[in-house]
């Protein structure tokens, strides 16, 4: 089978990342999926963004869960090109998923709760994306609760510095794939899961050289911020 490759963030180097203007170039593109982050803010709505603060991309030194859903539409993002850029909401970024025919790749960021978690899965049913989507995390509990409560939902932990192998047999043993910053990536740990009939997604590939190792190693999916035309 050959490698799937995941548009992470959309298409950041070409339109300011999880906008809904790099979903939709990725969407253009020859990816498998599309990655985001989706973040909860404090009146409980699930918006795009990455980071713990608004000020890398806002220049205002906020913390992104203490924003509402008022505020956060009022805020601009700040681009290289002097682009006007908005914060899409969760349900924006599924649309356009259903759109162009990709799989949305979720990170759920820190704070979900198993409630959330429902009602998450509850926007996907709606939408009729649940079984073309796949939910990324690195909070084990959330991870485990996805897998008991929806065993045929596809779910990966996200292992970047919480890659060990207490986390990799967690995985192994629970039907829970792999989704790991490539440094981690060996062929022998790619057979472990594909052993189990589990899968592999590398991030974030950005170079050729890498993109060869990780092919070698035999991973299913690649994320990257390269644009696939």
């Amino acid at each position: 089978m050959s490698v799937l490759y995941i548009a992470h963030r959309g298409c950041p180097r070409v339109e300011l990342e999880n906008t809904l203007e790099s979903f939709e170039k990725a969407g253009n593109g020859k990816y498998y999926g599309i990655e985001t982050d989706i973040t909860l803010i404090s009146d409980g709505n699930m918006i795009v963004y990455h980071d713990d603060n608004i000020e890398r991309l806002t220049g205002k030194n906020y913390p992104t869960r203490d924003l509402t859903i008022e505020e956060v539409n009022n805020l601009n993002l700040i681009s290289k090109n002097n682009k006007v850029y908005k914060i899409p909401s969760f349900i924006e970024y599924i649309e356009i998923c259903r759109q162009y025919n990709k799989v949305p790749v979720i990170d759920v960021k820190w704070g979900y709760t198993t409630q959330k978690i429902d009602e998450l899965m509850d926007i996907l049913k709606k939408q009729e994306m649940y079984d073309k989507s796949i939910i990324i995390c690195y909070t084990m509990k959330i991870v485990l609760y996805i897998r008991e409560k929806y065993p045929d939902f596809k779910v990966q932990f996200l292992a970047g510095m919480l890659f060990n192998e207490e986390n990799v047999n967690i995985c192994l043993n629970n039907n829970i794939d792999l989704d790991v910053s490539y440094n981690y990536v060996t062929k022998e740990l790619v057979d472990r899961f594909h052993e189990k009939g589990l899968k592999v997604n590398c991030w974030t590939v950005d170079s050729e050289e890498v993109r060869q190792q990780m092919i070698e190693c035999g991973v299913d999916y690649i994320t990257s911020n390269v644009f696939e035309e």
